[in-house]
C-alpha cells in the first residue's frame, strides 16, 4: 500500500512510499499506515506546486502528528537529478540521525518512484557501502526508478547520457562524503 517499501530487502531504517492522496481523510489514512509501520520521521521531497493542492497543510499536519524535527521538507525538482549538496547537506544528515536515534524514517516525493528512488539509492551507497550499481538495482526491486530522469531528459532535448552521468556524479559525492 503507498508503494510502502525499504531501500532494499534489509533496511530497517530507511523507507520510501508515494505521497498522501489530497484529501484530508486520505492523509489521515496515510498516516495512520506509516505509524501502524513504526514510521517516526518524515522527508518529503514534494514541491511547493504539489503542496498546494492538498486541502490541508501537509507539512503541518506532519509536523503535528510526527513532530516538528522529525519533518523534514527538501523540495526536489520532479524528474530531474538534485545537486549533490542537497543530499549532503540535508537530507541524508536527517536519515543519518534517525537512524542514530533507531528511528525509522520515510522518504516520499509524489509517485514514490523517481526522486524517492534517488535518494533511497544515495542513502545505500552513503551508508551501507553499495555500488552506484548495487543501489540502483537495490531501489528498483521496491518499484523505484532513480533513472527517472534520464529518460525524462529526452524529452526536453536533453542527452540521456549527460543525464545519466550527473546521477553517477550524484552518488560518488554522496559516498564520498561519508566515507
Amino acid at each position: 500500500m503507498y508503494k510502502f517499501a525499504p531501500a532494499n530487502r534489509y533496511e530497517s531504517i530507511v523507507f520510501g512510499a508515494a505521497q498522501p492522496k489530497y484529501s484530508e481523510t486520505s492523509i489521515k489514512q496515510w498516516i495512520e499506515f506509516m505509524q501502524a509501520e513504526k514510521i517516526e520521521k518524515i522527508c518529503c521531497l514534494l514541491e511547493k506546486k504539489s503542496l498546494i493542492r492538498y486541502q490541508v497543510d501537509l507539512l503541518a499536519v506532519y509536523r503535528q502528528e510526527f513532530g516538528q524535527e522529525a519533518v523534514l521538507w527538501q523540495p526536489l525538482a520532479d524528474f530531474q537529478i538534485p545537486t549533490s549538496a542537497i543530499l549532503i547537506d540535508r537530507i541524508i544528515p536527517f536519515l543519518i540521525s534517525a537512524e542514530q536515534n533507531q528511528q525509522k524514517v520515510l522518504v516520499h516525493c509524489a509517485g514514490g518512484v523517481g526522486r524517492t528512488g534517488i535518494v533511497l539509492a544515495a542513502w545505500l551507497v552513503s551508508r551501507r557501502g553499495f555500488t552506484n550499481q548495487q543501489a540502483i538495482s537495490a531501489v528498483k526491486q521496491n518499484q523505484r526508478y532513480p533513472q527517472e530522469a534520464i529518460i525524462a531528459a529526452l524529452f526536453k532535448l536533453q542527452h540521456p547520457l549527460q543525464a545519466n552521468q550527473q546521477l553517477h556524479n550524484l552518488l560518488n559525492d554522496c559516498r564520498q562524503a561519508f566515507e
